[in-house]
């Protein structure tokens, strides 16, 4: 979250870096006129493309708002003016599904400034579907003394969720040992517990001994303690795709 300071400052590096630019390529082009009125402005960010930039009409905004009591019955299609809303609850933006933006708009007398930088929401939520599956896998597990495929499972519930982070910054997921060493880097950098990382670690060699018979190491631990800390996963995982 940024505080005012921040907010002006950012509004101030979209205008100057992508924004201003790209009007007046686009006058000089004549794809715009000398006396263009900016309205709306939204950057589009693509880890695989250089960014995108709409400008007016072609941004689209909906805003969720509680209207007055009105002496008049609104239908579908109906022009509501400021007066008749008592609040306004949030703005919805309208941008490509797994890529990050930048939108502004001029609403009323003031610049409204929303920014969301997580990539791959979509893809983040299939990975944090799967993960739940298999966290109730492994609690099944549990219930009735399976311990090899309980360890399975939380390992493979547990990797699902820290690829996430990685996804959210527009990274792909490519392979255990390397997802490993990039939540162990994460984990050491503040941005999650590193019980987190540790357990991931310590699942994957437990699972190895479970499933490939290397040792009856898995044996002597408590499953729960694994569990809770897969589901403390989960949920960060969550925090990624929520508005």
């Amino acid at each position: 979250m940024l505080d005012e300071e921040g907010i002006k400052r950012a509004f101030e590096q979209a205008m100057n870096i992508w924004i201003n630019p790209e009007i007046k390529a686009r006058k000089k082009k004549g794809w715009l006129k000398e006396d263009f009125e900016l309205k709306r402005a939204q950057v589009i960010f693509n880890p695989k493309k250089h960014p995108k930039i709409r400008f007016n009409e072609e941004v689209k905004i909906n805003a969720e708002a509680e209207l007055n009591k009105l002496d008049r019955k609104i239908i579908k299609g109906d022009e509501i003016k400021y007066s008749d809303l008592k609040s306004i609850n949030k703005f919805i933006v309208d941008y490509p599904k797994d890529t990050g933006h930048i939108t502004i708009f001029r609403f009323l007398d003031k610049w409204i400034f929303i920014f969301d930088a997580r990539y791959n929401r979509a893809k983040i939520k299939d990975f944090v579907i799967a993960s739940k599956e298999f966290y109730e896998s492994a609690k099944d597990d549990l219930k009735k003394g399976r311990l090899r495929p309980l360890f399975e499972s939380c390992w493979a519930s547990a990797e699902l969720s820290s690829a996430c982070h990685f996804l959210s910054l527009g990274e792909k997921y490519s392979n255990h040992n390397d997802n490993l060493e990039k939540f162990k880097n994460w984990s050491e950098l503040g941005n999650v517990d590193k019980k987190n990382s540790d357990v991931l670690i310590r699942l994957n060699k437990l699972r190895k001994s479970a499933r490939y018979m290397h040792s009856n190491e898995f044996q002597k631990e408590n499953p729960k303690d694994f569990l809770d800390i897969v589901g403390k996963m989960i949920e960060e995982a969550e925090k990624l795709i929520k508005d």
